[in-house]
């Protein structure tokens, strides 16, 4: 059975699709004005009324440029002018600024186009309110602008690589700067155009790095230095970071190189300066002890004479046996070789030099330290104990600035017990492991101990409590513990006096011994 279409009356017709126009526009998310070729206004939707603030019959009949300010609203007069004498019937689209009813104006993007078959012309406007996309877009361009000024501040750039080939790589305006790269030259892969640059001496470390990204680590995070395209070395901060698939594949890698010269050179400046000070301080505390330090060496240099006299009186007499002459001089070279001995640590002691950390027992510093400050000790009637655990833990230290914070210590505690009692002048020194696994060494005195006041300014430069003091002391011995990992600190001693610790990362037995 075939089913016959009636044809629909050309009046019903035309009604269904005025409907269904109306339809359309009450739809719109756009505003849709349609005006004539004077620009007078015959519709406008129900998405133009909200978005103007306009009611359709407050509108029908006005100029369309009264949704626009100036300059715009002169400029649509004479864009539709010439559409109409020009008889172009395209469509135009920019964006501009429209004008509500209240005054306020927006951002928005207008499209006009010509409706065929009239005469004289009718035109048709969509408006679209991009308030929000512009807002959007000058955010992110604002926020691209502090990154770059941050970036720049911080010398400081990054980049995207995309494995998988589905979007282009990336990198920073401020890369190009850190790299030596004018902004715009033509592109190469980050790490192909850093590969040449890495110091032959970093190559390894470099690659090693690159490898294990390879291999499955989400990050990596090193310092490595590079010859720049000017000559000039460089030393820069690597931090990198990997999104991988489900299957393990790299996707994309993110990764900033931060420009650390200036802060390494700064770093490297600062510890010479601190290592200056820290010589000044070594010969402030020998000329403090040169008391001692005269008399150890004044006890040899006395025998050596004492013995080369009755040498050389046997020798005049002509009454004398080979073997008084033998065991004169054999007592001459041994107090020879102990006044080289402690002129020898003393010059150690004092010799400015490169800072140098090895591997060494925590109880030998303390016997080195009970060597140097013993005669000190002697000359102000003070007994040096010692005690350590078994097996002495070790530490990764520079023997002879640790034994300068020991040293001091032990001075500030001889010349805290100048005024009690001579028996009762002992200073004891000890090493143990601490809760947290690090080696603490303590030094404790009998003295006049330190009141809460003095405490709170006792590390400060230039401090003291001595009429001679430098007040630098502590403060370079602090330094020095802090730049080796530790903290030095000071308490009351319960059996009066004073007792300060300093600690040092412990080395497990088993690294020392690899």
């Amino acid at each position: 059975m075939t089913l016959l279409r009636v044809a629909e009356p050309q009046e019903e017709r035309a009604q269904r699709l005025e409907r269904e126009f109306q339809a359309v526009l009450d739809a719109a998310v756009d505003a849709v004005v349609l005006f004539d070729h004077d620009g007078r206004i015959d519709l406008l939707n129900h998405a133009g009324e909200r978005m103007f603030g306009y009611n359709e019959e407050e509108v029908i009949g006005l100029k369309v440029n009264i949704l626009l300010p100036e300059p715009y609203r002169s400029q649509h007069d004479d864009y539709l002018r010439h559409y109409v004498e020009a008889g172009e019937p395209r469509i135009i689209g920019r964006e501009l600024l429209a004008k509500r009813r209240d005054g306020s104006e927006f951002s928005a993007e207008l499209a006009i186009g010509r409706v065929k078959g009239t005469e004289p012309p009718r035109f048709v406007g969509f408006v679209r309110d991009i308030t929000v996309r512009r807002n959007a877009e000058e955010a992110l361009r604002r926020s691209e602008a502090q990154l770059t000024i941050a970036q720049e501040i911080a010398n400081l750039g990054n980049y995207v690589v995309h494995f998988d080939g589905r979007y282009e790589d990336y990198w920073s305006p401020h890369l190009y700067r850190v790299l030596g790269r004018r902004y715009g030259e033509r592109f190469i892969g980050v790490y192909d155009y850093l590969e040449p640059m890495v110091h032959a001496a970093d190559r390894a470390l470099w690659q090693r790095t690159r490898d294990e990204l390879d291999a499955g680590a989400k990050s990596a995070d090193i310092e490595y230095r590079i010859i720049h395209p000017d000559g000039s070395l460089r030393y820069v901060h690597h931090i990198a970071q990997t999104t991988r698939s489900a299957d393990g594949r790299v996707l994309r890698q993110v990764g900033t190189l931060h420009d650390i010269t200036d802060r390494r050179r700064a770093e490297d400046e600062a510890r010479q300066m601190q290592d200056r000070i820290a010589h000044f301080g070594r010969i402030s505390t020998m000329g403090e002890m040169a008391a001692g330090i005269a008399h150890e060496v004044n006890q040899p240099l006395t025998a050596i004479a004492t013995y080369a006299q009755a040498c050389q009186r046997l020798i005049a007499s002509g009454q004398f046996e080979e073997e008084e002459i033998r065991a004169a001089l054999e007592q001459i070279g041994t107090q020879a070789l102990r006044a080289g001995e402690v002129i020898r640590r003393l010059r150690s002691f004092v010799k400015n030099r490169e800072v140098h950390r090895e591997l060494i027992e925590a109880s030998g510093l303390l016997d080195d330290v009970q060597t140097l400050a013993q005669t000190d000790a002697r000359h102000h009637g003070v007994r040096i104990r010692i005690e350590s655990v078994l097996p002495a833990p070790q530490v990764q230290a520079d023997a002879v600035q640790i034994q300068q914070v020991i040293l001091n210590l032990v001075r500030n505690s001889i010349d805290a017990m100048q005024g009690i009692p001579e028996f009762q002048r002992e200073v004891l020194l000890s090493t143990h492991i601490d809760n947290e696994g690090d080696v603490e060494f303590m030094v404790a005195d009998r003295g006049v101990g330190v009141d809460a006041t003095t405490m709170e300014e006792l590390f400060n430069p230039f401090f003291t409590t001595k009429p001679g003091g430098t007040g630098l002391g502590l403060s370079i011995s602090r330094s020095i513990v802090r730049a080796h990992g530790g903290k030095l600190w000071c308490t009351a001693n319960p059996g009066g006096g004073a007792r300060f610790f300093f600690t040092l990362p412990a080395v497990p037995a088993s690294a020392g011994s690899s």
